[in-house]
Order: C-alpha cells, then sequence, then structure tokens
C-alpha cells in the first residue's frame, strides 16, 4: 500500500503525519515492511531518523532518502502487504504530481485556518477523480468556532476528510528526533484510512 502525505504549502505537519503514521503501522502490522520515502529536499524525516539512531531510539521502520524515480522503483519492488509513506516537499508541483499518481491513497494534512485551507483546493488538482483520499485536519484547538467553520467548509464543498482531528499539542514537537510514542489519534488515522481501502476494494 503506497500512501503520500501532500499539500503545497509548508508547515502543515506533513513530516509528522508520515512519520506518526509510519510508527502506527509497525505497530499494528510489525510483520510487514514498513518504508517512508523522504522527498523533501530539506530532508526532515531522514534527519529525524539520524536523531532517533543518535539518541538510542531507532524507529523500527527505513526512512530512504529519494526522489521521483526511486519512488517508482519502490512500488514495483513492494508486495501487497508492503507499507510506502511519501513525505513530499512543499511547492514543487512534479515532485507531488508524482507521488500522487503511484499512491493508493493521499492523506492532505492542513491547519484549520484559511491561509492553510485554501492550499488544500490547490492540491486536489493533483488528484484524479478517483483517487483515493482524505483531507486531516491537524494543530486543531478543539471546540473552537475556527475548526466548527472550517469541518463546515469541508462538508459544505463536499471534500473527504477523517473524521480524527489532530489536535493541537507539545507532544509532537518534543519527540522529534525520537522513536513516536503510540499515539491513539493517529492510529485512528490509520485505522480509518484502512477501512477507506477495504470499502473500496468491496465497490471494485
Amino acid at each position: 500500500m503506497i500512501v503520500s502525505v501532500v499539500n503545497t504549502k509548508g508547515g502543515v505537519t506533513k513530516t509528522t503525519t508520515s512519520m506518526y503514521l509510519a510508527s502506527e503501522m509497525k505497530r499494528r502490522y510489525p510483520e510487514r515492511s514498513v518504508v517512508v520515502a523522504d522527498l523533501d529536499k530539506q530532508g526532515t524525516a531522514t534527519e529525524w531518523a539520524d536523531l532517533a539512531d543518535d539518541n538510542g531510539q531507532p524507529l523500527p521502520f527505513k526512512v530512504e532518502v529519494s526522489n521521483t524515480k526511486r519512488i517508482a522503483r519502490f512500488a514495483e519492488q513492494m508486495t501487497s502487504d508492503d507499507f510506502l509513506v511519501i513525505d513530499t516537499p512543499p511547492g514543487d508541483a512534479s515532485v507531488i504530481q508524482a507521488a500522487v499518481d503511484i499512491s493508493d491513497f493521499v492523506i492532505i494534512p492542513t491547519r484549520p485556518s484559511g491561509a492553510d485551507t485554501a492550499r488544500v483546493w490547490e492540491t486536489l488538482k493533483a488528484l484524479g477523480p478517483n483517487k483515493l483520499y482524505a483531507v486531516l485536519v491537524v494543530f486543531a484547538r478543539l471546540g473552537t468556532n475556527l475548526l466548527r467553520d472550517t469541518l463546515a467548509t469541508f462538508e459544505n464543498e463536499d471534500i473527504s476528510r477523517f473524521d480524527t482531528i489532530v489536535p493541537l499539542r507539545e507532544k509532537q514537537a518534543k519527540e522529534y528526533g525520537l522513536l513516536p510514542t503510540p499515539d491513539s489519534t493517529y492510529s485512528d488515522v490509520l485505522t480509518e484510512m484502512m477501512d477507506a481501502m477495504a470499502a473500496m476494494e468491496v465497490s471494485a
């Protein structure tokens, strides 16, 4: 299964989402191969993995520096049980498109603010009409009008989104460069994604 985490905007937790999701994949399916492909030139996912090694907390999954040609090769070599999570850069349309094109599922993380959600529509342009995707609202202050308005906008525009909301919290910033601790929020994201994939296979 190939999952791309994409948004044309930076600073929306694409790398954090990729790393926590990969961690939850490995916890739930320890027998399966899980790889994070780092397509961002900043190399944040790769640095996270290197720091985790230095801190004596090696990650239970591989993080590979990659490019559009290598992810295509990864895809060819994968088995149906393998997981490939693609961490994409902001603003690079060709890289984003290449990642989307080979993906089974696309996650679009966004903060609940006008400047951030506006880029969701731009990102959606890279998806074909049949691509399975969902917007993931992150860094959210629960119970606020801003969050309610953001969710209502997606609902009114018939934008697919996760029911799970990732709240604003310090934990993720503190765990950069460490093995992510078990996280029920991203576990729920994984469950929703796997359920959507299973439903698509049944309908096909």
